[in-house]
């Protein structure tokens, strides 16, 4: 996500809304895991990928105990069933159906042999990664191949029972095959390699990647850590290796034990960042971010506990996206600074309020998967907030004590936000009313508290200067504790004001005469920012409400459609493309405005000129801060704020060629914090945020005595 890069590749989880659409290898499948005392099916899978025919063909023995006589079997639809040993079927839209009743009833075994062609289209480099993998479920490529676990490489059982597999899968030599489970062997013969793979407690459906790697491993206690990368980047192995061996000892001493075999760093050829049981599956560009094997990385080996070690109850809302981000991506901030951890409080609160409040925003007790900037901002965001409001209620100690609990007592069970409520009750003293409430209105509805603070004053108390006020909230109302702050000039005082009702007063005695009162200063509680607290961003831009796109005169053919894909990655790929003669006839008041090139026409230049020092704009420079500028970079995107209206540019300046330009569009998305870029040759040069013109929640006194 360059510097953004959580926001963008987000090394988002798989979930399933149904068997072809994959949602979450761990929430619709894991059912089978909370009937200990079922008999498993297993699976003795053989696969062979055909690269130059794109083609996967496989063999799988099913082993049923005792009793089953009936079964469905999933595939891809138009994957071939070429024989069927062991029982009478049908297939019909991508399901097998096999009829095995003998008056016989010991186990059984049931051979299927299939084969399908994997050829699904992506793209290196697309503009927009709101759709994670880009909805690519299968394909292969001279060198690499890639099934999703709902792709229908191997027969998905649909009946609700535990199932274990060894998988053996054969590709030209040197391909490597990577999944889930325990690895039993990689080995080459003269012409082909052999992956075999053990799975003795899958999570859902698998997955399965392959691909010419150089593989680099080590052992860290019982788990074996590996890396799978092309050889273009295996030298960054010994950084991912160190890393990933850092963080699972973090979350060893903050959660439990690993529960995995191996967690292993797979490269992908294509931009992805997904996670799955014991390792996670990178684009080759990412890997190269240096910024990842600290960042991303950490979230998705955190995963193994949240998500893939402790299952989630789909049926109550997606937790674990929001506590994963909590003790991986926020964690790591607070572990540095107490302003880093409060910058980040702050940024989502900021996509909160620009990209999901109002009509896009939804209950997290709903929240499956993120599919767009809104559902991201909900389903990590929100959620990560609800467990920070409670760490801060019930106390660091309680609040990782009830983590550990939930990991010990609940690892490879399906687990609600209940669960979590129950323990953080348990170790924090909280009574069942309190958690209800919290529950209820965090989880089972949409929302922010709306703060405000009134009638403010300084009063004489007993010798001494006191603040009193009032806090506001408009609906829907919250019970929540709000941090109030006043300071004077040598010291400051804090207290929580407990907020039930529309309104509640406070008074806070000082010893020095106070000069400043603010409500929530550090962006402890979900809220709703007002437009004061928001610098001018790309998430604005995304989160505008009424956006006209502008395309510059006399501009080279090309950019219509690079200006396209940029609104794609900026979340409004639907919108109409304007003219500068189209712009300048209609009535823009209230709009915000991208333009893409310099305007020419007056309407855009006098819009440009409102700006006043801000920016200094031309076809061939720009000066929009001291390191952004056409000094060292040949393109500009810049977001500004003038009446709370966005006014934001995408500036090639004059001779910049097409593939550069095609280039820094595709970038753009992956930098929603900022508000100020620059690139050159494609490569960010210079960034920036605008400042902010204040917040009605930060109230300056005056002289008081």
């Amino acid at each position: 996500m360059v510097s953004d890069f959580r926001q963008i590749y987000s090394l988002c989880r798989l979930r399933p809304a149904f068997i072809f659409a994959i949602a979450g290898l761990w929430i619709l499948f894991a059912t089978a895991f909370d009937s200990v005392a079922q008999q498993n099916i297993h699976h003795e899978l053989e696969v062979e990928i055909l690269h130059d025919a794109k083609t996967l063909r496989g063999i799988d023995t099913i082993h049923l105990p005792e009793g089953v006589s009936r079964l469905r079997a999933a595939f891809r639809p138009g994957v071939r069933i070429l024989a069927v040993e062991g029982a009478t079927h049908t297939y019909r839209d991508g399901v097998l159906y096999l009829n095995l009743e003998t008056s016989d009833p010991s186990p059984k075994s049931v051979v299927l042999r299939y084969e399908g062609v994997f050829d699904d289209p992506f793209e290196a480099e697309p503009f927009s990664m709101d759709n994670p993998g880009q909805g690519v479920m299968g394909t292969i490529t001279q060198d690499a191949a890639f099934f999703l676990a709902g792709s229908g490489w191997y027969p998905v059982i649909l009946e609700d029972t535990a199932e274990t597999f060894r998988v053996s899968v054969t590709a030209p030599k040197g391909i490597y095959a990577v999944m889930e489970g325990r690895l039993e062997t990689h080995a080459d013969d003269a012409e082909k390699s052999l992956s075999t793979w053990s799975v003795s407690r899958p999570s859902g459906p698998l997955a399965m990647f392959a691909g010419r790697y150089v593989v680099n491993e080590r052992m860290h206690d019982k788990v074996r850590i590996a890396t799978y990368f092309f050889a273009a980047n295996a030298g960054l192995a010994t950084r991912y290796l160190d890393a990933v061996q850092r963080h699972i000892t973090r979350y060893e001493t903050l959660h439990g034990p690993y529960p995995f075999d191996k967690f292993a760093v797979v490269e992908n050829f294509f931009p992805t960042g997904y996670g799955f049981p014991s390792y996670t599956l990178l684009g080759s560009r990412v890997l190269r971010l240096p910024f990842i094997p600290d960042t991303s990385l950490r979230h998705e080996v955190a995963h193994c506990w949240w998500g893939n070690g402790v299952f989630v109850d789909a049926a109550g809302g997606n937790w674990c996206e929001g506590l994963t981000t909590y003790v991986a991506d926020y964690l790591s901030k607070e572990e540095h600074s107490f302003e880093e951890a409060r910058d980040y409080r702050l940024r989502t609160l900021e996509n909160y309020t620009l990209l999901a409040a109002g009509a896009q925003d939804f209950p997290l007790s709903t929240f499956r998967s993120r599919y767009n900037p809104a559902s991201q901002a909900v389903g990590y965001g929100k959620a990560m907030f609800v467990f920070h409001m409670m760490r801060l209620w019930i106390g660091d100690k309680a609040f990782w004590a009830a983590l550990r609990d939930i990991y010990a007592e609940r690892l490879y069970q399906r687990t609600s936000w209940g669960h979590f409520m129950d323990a953080f009750a348990e170790r924090g003293g909280l009574s069942r009313d309190e958690v209800r409430t919290f529950h209820n209105q965090w989880i089972t509805r949409p929302g922010a508290l709306q703060l405000a603070m009134d009638s403010l004053r300084v009063v004489s108390a007993a010798d001494r200067p006191q603040v009193e006020g009032i806090l506001i909230q408009k609906s829907p109302r919250f019970n929540v504790r709000v941090p109030v702050e006043v300071t004077a000039a040598s010291a400051s005082r804090r207290e929580n004001v407990y907020l039930d009702d529309a309104t509640a007063t406070f008074s806070i005695r000082m010893q020095g005469a106070p000069r400043t009162v603010a409500a929530d200063p550090d962006f402890d509680v979900f809220r709703l920012l007002y437009p004061e607290e928001i610098p001018a961003t790309i998430n604005a831009v995304k989160g505008s409400k009424s956006l006209a796109a502008v395309l510059a005169e006399d501009s080279p053919a090309p950019w219509v459609e690079i200006f396209r894909g940029l609104l794609m990655g900026l979340n409004h790929g639907d919108i109409e493309i304007w003219s500068e003669s189209s712009f300048a006839a209609e009535d823009t008041a209230g709009k915000d405005i991208l333009f893409f090139g310099m305007p020419k026409r007056e309407k855009g230049r006098n819009l440009l000129s409102a700006l006043g020092d801000q920016a200094v704009l031309s076809a061939g420079a720009f000066q929009v801060a001291e390191d952004i500028s056409n000094r060292n970079a040949d393109t500009m995107f810049a977001v500004f704020k003038k009446n709370q209206r966005l006014v934001a540019m995408f500036l090639p300046v004059a001779g910049t060629d097409v593939e550069t330009v095609l280039r820094t569009a595709r970038k753009i998305t992956h930098y929603g914090r900022y508000g100020l870029l620059s690139f050159k040759d494609g490569v960010n040069t210079g960034k920036g945020v605008g400042e902010i013109s204040g917040s009605p929640l930060v109230v300056d006194l005056g002289d008081n005595p």
